[in-house]
This record gives structure tokens, C-alpha cells and sequence, in this order.
């Protein structure tokens, strides 16, 4: 069984309307739930972003300041320690200096005095030794190694040992240098009593004859490290920050990374022994992130790393004396620095999300209560395009789409009313086609009668006459060809000199007609009868009888490149136009709908009419952009010019 057609454009209607966003009402929940989420989310996003980027511009600055203030601190307690160690060339002179007693040898045991000098010149040496330890609260151990005799001297926890080595000990330089974090030992000497665990930074200072550079000993001071944390506790949040302290060759001096040592900071931790049980050189920072300092060139400065599990942003300062080149770096990883943006995010988040969720629930409602009439709608015309055209529309909204249904049963009705006269304007039309089948009779019986007519003419010698009947018969055979709304202007040229020929008939010496034909227009399409009325305007309006001057009338074709168009134009010297009434009929020419004002007549009469029937024509069957020109002709007359744009155009 066949399907209707109008079924089958309902189910192809309701198939795209199944569709996602298809319907009005999913594109309005859709672009509701866009305006509402999208700002909401931008404005979360800019405010985390500039948050962020505030909370770092706030991190770096304080950051700068509070490095600034530990490396003062370090320093000052650093020059202290130097300082300390510089007690060794006090009163150089004085028989009982430590210069003294090390630049005349007379530490050693061996010394040619007896027992009692050895005991009390060593003495003397403790006392020395002690005094420096006592310095400094933070001291753990000092050291004194003299060259001469390959002797160390071991002050610690109040007790001196004395100890040779089986070997000298190799010094490499005469300059006073820090080394880095370690395990405290026992410099070499076989005590009895185990070294402690404490961890220490030793501060090593050669002894020099004054004014040679001849090594006559090295004192060695232990620091204890927890001064360094203790002076730097203030500078990064334990637990949530990591601080550390290395040398230039990036050996490890304080360590305090986030949760157990040196997992996250980018530092190699040494181990404490050697498979062979000798002591390691402390590790420190990792090479690709001392690289990244030292090749900055900058003594102070930041930067983003990630890299060994570490993601934020490291600050550093240096601290350069003669006896050390240390870095004070302080890791900030983006989690911490950005903890209360994050908070105040999540905060916002809670409430957009809330908020959003109330939007939701109002887009919906306010999408299904606006677009129920428009289904109800939708409904009706789904039933009227069945054949119910007398289906009640009830949508009383006020809104748009109420009118929209006020305006629909109002067709309806109209359409209803239509519907009734449709039969009787069938019937009428009809009759018109059957009276105009009728009205063609007459003017083919002329046309015969004409033919008769010219045949006799010409077999009683009257050529003229002949030559005027067949005229007229070519005028009336072209009136009655109804098939061809265009034709070649060859036809048009054809039926306008019949026209003319029969004209001149009638005026006979008073009218000069001239002809100026560009051959290779004849073949261009044009709509059929736009010359004649253009003749006949002449011979209506601009004809002037008079014996001192004949009128004449030129028409003329031709063809013209960039772009090509074609040009026809009919001029006479007959009475012409005046100026205002040129300017009106132009002005309609001109305009876009020249079909409405073919319907009135202006002051010339029919000549407006004829002429707006003509351009219309011209842009319906040629071209849309064809033109028609008036113009005065000199000294006197009107000169209609047409232009037709042959792209596009009909055109053989």
C-alpha cells in the first residue's frame, strides 16, 4: 500500500527532529546551560590564574627577603668562626703564644729540655687549645696538626690526645677552606674510645712562618651542623619546604628536605661508609640543578624546576668569603605555594557547583514550559497537513508564540475561504483559454484575407501596394508567434523596418529613417518586441509635421568589449521631454520593482507605461543589471538608449 506524501514528509520531519539538537528546545537548553556555565568557569579560571600568579609574585619577593636575611646570619656567625681561628697569631712574639710554642718547636716531647719543660709547654699548648674551643658554644672538637714533628693534637670534651701519624700528612693548600657536612672522627688517631655520630662542618686553617709561606701546622675546628639549621629554621616551613646548604662543587653542607632526607630535593645523600669501611665525600645537590645555578651567572635568583619527583620553584643565594663559596637554596614545591589558591579554588568550585546545579534545573523548566506551545503547534499543523482543516488551535499565550497561533488559525480560516472559490476560478479560467483559442480565428482569417489581397495587387502591376500588404502581414504573422518569449534581434530589426515601411508610407517625404545595424548583433537573443514600442513612442509623442525640417529617427545597434553588452539605440528630432519629467521617468527606470508602477499612468500617458513594461522585460528574460537611458538629443529630440550585459544573458 502506497504511503501519502505528505505522510512521508512527516516522518522524515519528525526523524530530524529526533536528532540531537534538532529541537528548539534542546539548542535553547543548550545555549542556556553555555551562558550560564561558560562565564561562571572563565571567571573560577581567572581568578585561580591570577591567584596563582599573585600568590607567586607575594612567594618570590618574600622568599628573596628571607635568603637575604639567612645569608646575612650564616655570614656573620661564619666570620665569627674565622675569627676564632685567627687566635693562633695573637701575640706571635710572646714566648708563651701558640705562634710561639709551634714556630720554636716546643710541643714536642723530644724537646732537649727535660720532662718538666715537655709537661708544661704541652700544658700551656691545651690551655691555648681550650681557650679557642670555649669560644664558641657550638665547637665540638679542635684539632691541631703539626707538620714538623707529624704530630695531631685532639681537643674534645675537655680532654687532650696526643697522637703521632705513621705517615705525613699531605696539605694540599696554605689557605683556610670549610669542609662540607660529615660524620665527626677522630682525624686519624687510634683511641680507644669510638668516635661520636655528631654531625659536624670543619673549618681548616694552615698555620704559616710569618713572612715565608713554610706550613708549620693545621687547626682544624669542628662545628656542630645544628647551628646551621638552628641560624636557617626561620627561612622554609618544615615538612612542607626543603632548605639546604651546598659549596660551588655541589657538595652537600645542611640538609633538611621535605619528609625523609634528600628523597625530593634533587641531592645525592652519602652514605656514611665505604664498602671497605672508609669514609665517603658527602654528596650534594643534583648536577643538573647545581649546573642550572652556576650557569646562571647570578648570585641570587629563582627559577621552575621538575624534575626528581620535585615540582615548584627554587630560590637561591650565595654566600662567598676567602674560606668558602656556599649556596643557600630553599625549595618550594607548587602544591605548597599554591595551598590557599587551591582551597579558595575548591571553595569556588563547591559553589559553582551548586549554583550550577540550580541552573540546570531552571534551564530545563524554563525550556519545557517555553517550548510546550510550540510542540502543541507542531501537533495541530501535523493534523491539518492529514486533511482536518477545520482543527482547533487553542494556545491563548500572549507571547510570540501565541501570535504566532492567533496568525495560524487566521490563515486557516483564509485558507478555508479559498478553498471554496478555488472550483469557481478553475471554471473561469477555462473559459478564458477557450476565448482566447476563439480570438485566434480572427486575426489568422486577416492574415489569409491580406494575402488574397497583395496577390491581386501585384497581378494588376501595383507593387507598392503589394509591398505594404506584405508589411502588414509580417507584423501581424509576428503578433500572432506566441511561442518564443525571446528571439534574435535580426527578427526584432525585421518587424520594426515592416513597422517603419508602413510609417513612412503614411509621412512619406516628411520622415528620414536611418538605419545603423552592427552585423554581428543581429544573432544576439533579446526579449521579443522591445523596438517597436520604442518607434511607436516617436510616432505618439516626438512626430512633428513640418515642411522646413523632416523629421527623422536613427535606430542603431552595436557591440562593445569589458564588459561585453550590447547597445541598441532609437533617437529622433522630434518635440523631446522636459527636464523634470526626464528625471521622474529615469528615476523609475531605475528602480528595482518596476512592475508596481506599470500599473499607473503618468502625465505622457502611455509612453511611461510602455517603457517601464519594456525595461521590466529587459531584467526579467535578459539581464538583471540591462539599462535603459533617456537623454536629450541635440539640438533637439530624445535618445533612448538599452544596454544588455551579454554574460549570462541569452545569447547564441
Amino acid at each position: 500500500m502506497a504511503v501519502p506524501a505528505h505522510h512521508a514528509r512527516n516522518e522524515v520531519s519528525f526523524a530530524m527532529l529526533r536528532k540531537p539538537f534538532h529541537t528548539i528546545r534542546q539548542k535553547l537548553m543548550a545555549l542556556l546551560l553555555i551562558v550560564t556555565i561558560l562565564p561562571i568557569a572563565t571567571s573560577m579560571f581567572i581568578s585561580y590564574k591570577a591567584t596563582t600568579e599573585s600568590v607567586t609574585r607575594e612567594a618570590i619577593s618574600n622568599n628573596n627577603r628571607l635568603l637575604s636575611l639567612g645569608k646575612t646570619n650564616t655570614l656573620n656567625y661564619m666570620s665569627n668562626i674565622n675569627q676564632k681561628s685567627l687566635a693562633v697569631y695573637n701575640a706571635m712574639n710572646v714566648p708563651q703564644s701558640l705562634y710561639y710554642i709551634l714556630e720554636h718547636g716546643m710541643e714536642d716531647e723530644v724537646f732537649p729540655n727535660d720532662l718538666t719543660d715537655v709537661i708544661r709547654n704541652r700544658n700551656l699548648l691545651k690551655d691555648h687549645l681550650y681557650n679557642i674551643f670555649q669560644s664558641v658554644s657550638e665547637f665540638h672538637k679542635v684539632r691541631l696538626y703539626v707538620v714538623k714533628q707529624n704530630t695531631t693534637y685532639l681537643l674534645w670534651a675537655d680532654d687532650l690526645k696526643v697522637g703521632r701519624h705513621p705517615e705525613p700528612l699531605d696539605i694540599e693548600t696554605t689557605k683556610a677552606y670549610i669542609e662540607p657536612a660529615h660524620a665527626s672522627h677522630n682525624y686519624g688517631l687510634d683511641l680507644k674510645s669510638s668516635p661520636d655520630d655528631e654531625q659536624v662542618f670543619t673549618l681548616h686553617r694552615p698555620i704559616i712562618r710569618a713572612p715565608s709561606d713554610e706550613l708549620l701546622a693545621e687547626l682544624s675546628i669542628d662545628v656542630r651542623l645544628s647551628v646551621l639549621a638552628s641560624l636557617n629554621a626561620q627561612l622554609y616551613d618544615s615538612g612542607k619546604e626543603a632548605f639546604y646548604i651546598a659549596d660551588s662543587e655541589g657538595k652537600l653542607v645542611l640538609s633538611s628536605p621535605i619528609g625523609d632526607k634528600g628523597t625530593s630535593l634533587g641531592v645525592q645523600e652519602e652514605s656514611e661508609k665505604t664498602p671497605d669501611n672508609k669514609e665517603k665525600e658527602p654528596a650534594g645537590p643534583g648536577t643538573a640543578l647545581m649546573d642550572t645555578i652556576l650557569l646562571s651567572g647570578e648570585d641570587t635568583g629563582h627559577f621552575e624546576w621538575k624534575q626528581d619527583g620535585f615540582d615548584g620553584i627554587v630560590f637561591y643565594d650565595r654566600i662567598v668569603t676567602p674560606f668558602m663559596d656556599w649556596y643557600l637554596i630553599k625549595q618550594t614545591p607548587y602544591q605548597h605555594l599554591y595551598s590557599t589558591a587551591n582551597s579558595i579554588a575548591k571553595l569556588n568550585t563547591v559553589v559553582g557547583a551548586a549554583f550550577l546545579g540550580i541552573v540546570v534545573i531552571a534551564t530545563l523548566i524554563i525550556s519545557i514550559r517555553f517550548t510546550k506551545p510550540l510542540l502543541r503547534l507542531i501537533g495541530y499543523v501535523n493534523k491539518i497537513e492529514t486533511g482536518n482543516l477545520n482543527v482547533s488551535i487553542d494556545i491563548e499565550t500572549n507571547d510570540e508564540i501565541g501570535l504566532l497561533a492567533r496568525w495560524f488559525r487566521s490563515m486557516m480560516g483564509k485558507i478555508n475561504h479559498l478553498i471554496m472559490t478555488e472550483y469557481r476560478l478553475e471554471i473561469a479560467s477555462k473559459t478564458n483559454e477557450l476565448k482566447a483559442l476563439q480570438a485566434q480565428v480572427n486575426p489568422h482569417f486577416l492574415y489569409n484575407a491580406l494575402q488574397s489581397i497583395g496577390t491581386v495587387s501585384l497581378q494588376n502591376g501595383d507593387t507598392k501596394a503589394y509591398s505594404l500588404i506584405t508589411s502588414l502581414g509580417k507584423l501581424m504573422r509576428y503578433q500572432m508567434n506566441n511561442m518564443d518569449d525571446t528571439v534574435e534581434l535580426r527578427s526584432e530589426l525585421d518587424y520594426a523596418a515592416a513597422y517603419l515601411e508602413l510609417q513612412k508610407q503614411r509621412f512619406d517625404t516628411t520622415l528620414e529613417i536611418e538605419l545603423r545595424i552592427d552585423e554581428a548583433s543581429r544573432d544576439i537573443h533579446v526579449p521579443k518586441m522591445i523596438l517597436q514600442p520604442l518607434l511607436e513612442n516617436f510616432f505618439k509623442h516626438g512626430f512633428q509635421h513640418s515642411f522646413e525640417e523632416p523629421s527623422r529617427l536613427l535606430v542603431s545597434s552595436s557591440l562593445l568589449d569589458e564588459p561585453r553588452r550590447l547597445i541598441l539605440t532609437v533617437s529622433d528630432n522630434g518635440g523631446g521631454m522636459d527636464e523634470d519629467r526626464l528625471r521622474e521617468l529615469q528615476h523609475e527606470l531605475s528602480m528595482a520593482g518596476l512592475q508596481a508602477a506599470s500599473h499607473r499612468k503618468g502625465e505622457d500617458g502611455d509612453s511611461g507605461i510602455g517603457l517601464r513594461n519594456i525595461m521590466a522585460r529587459l531584467r526579467l528574460q535578459s539581464h538583471p543589471e540591462s539599462t535603459m537611458t533617456l537623454s536629450h538629443a541635440q539640438p533637439h529630440g530624445l535618445s533612448i538608449t538599452i544596454q544588455i550585459p551579454l554574460e549570462g544573458g541569452h545569447e547564441t
